[in-house]
């Protein structure tokens, strides 16, 4: 596949988890991937259609120069970009959080997203049309005090994709967030090393009685299904898969 395919997603932080999970679904999907990460994914190198690229999405010259090794499969624009990149500090005492925790979440999630969003917003003018779904969280709300660095940079995540879905609307260009709640992997579950099964998943939930506890995969089908939706469909929304209020 190269730029014969006008199928062209591109997503970030693909090396593990939710950005693994939904760069297979796309080419489940049939779409050509640009998986955007720091360590990259060796297993999605082999799959056909799959286009592996290392870049600290936190240096806007080194997605810039990431994107544009890749120019011949992105000729023909891009049709989606999943915005899944970023980090969870550890919970601290809000009375004793240093700002520079605070400092560290903004970098890795909020200037990921917004340096891949200027960096494929060309690509995705290019396409006719497309969308950009950003991977939020829950936590957002701001109710759980010793998540707050994390929480103010996932919330800043959602006002940068109201942003887009305005500033973006005249390309054909949608903007929305998933926010999927609990997810099975090393983010939420300390030491896992891999992916948990449905049977482990399933024995977790049985005792998880605060939230749903889901595989990537599940997530990552809601992720590209609304990645999919035409330019004259919702934009701007937060679809929320967690017990949490919003």
């Amino acid at each position: 596949m190269g730029a014969q395919n006008a199928r062209v997603a591109v997503v970030s932080g693909t090396s593990s988890g939710i950005g693994a999970a939904v760069a297979t679904e796309f080419l489940n999907r049939e779409y050509t991937v640009v998986g955007l990460s720091r360590r990259g994914n060796p297993r999605l190198a082999r799959e056909t259609g799959y286009v592996d690229c290392l870049a600290d999405l936190r240096d806007d010259a080194a997605v810039r120069s990431a994107l544009d090794s890749v120019s011949s499969t992105t000729a023909v624009g891009v049709r989606a970009v999943v915005l899944n990149s970023g980090v969870s500090p550890d919970p601290v005492d809000l009375r004793k959080l240093d700002w520079q925790v605070a400092a560290d979440a903004y970098e890795n999630n909020v200037h990921t997203a917004l340096s891949l969003i200027q960096a494929t917003a060309p690509l995705l003018a290019r396409g006719g049309d497309g969308s950009l779904t950003f991977v939020g969280a829950s936590l957002a709300n701001g109710y759980q005090p010793d998540r707050w660095a994390y929480a103010a940079s996932k919330a800043a995540m959602t006002a940068l994709m109201r942003a887009c879905s305005v500033e973006f609307a005249d390309d054909g260009v949608v903007a929305n967030e998933v926010r999927p709640g609990p997810v099975a992997t090393a983010m939420t579950l300390a030491g896992l090393d891999g992916e948990a099964g449905d049977q482990i998943i399933r024995a977790i939930n049985e005792g998880f009685g605060t939230d749903w506890l889901k595989a990537p995969r599940t997530v990552a089908e809601w992720i590209v299904s609304i990645a999919e939706f035409p330019p004259n469909g919702p934009t701007g929304q937060v679809f929320n898969y967690s017990r949490k209020v919003l």
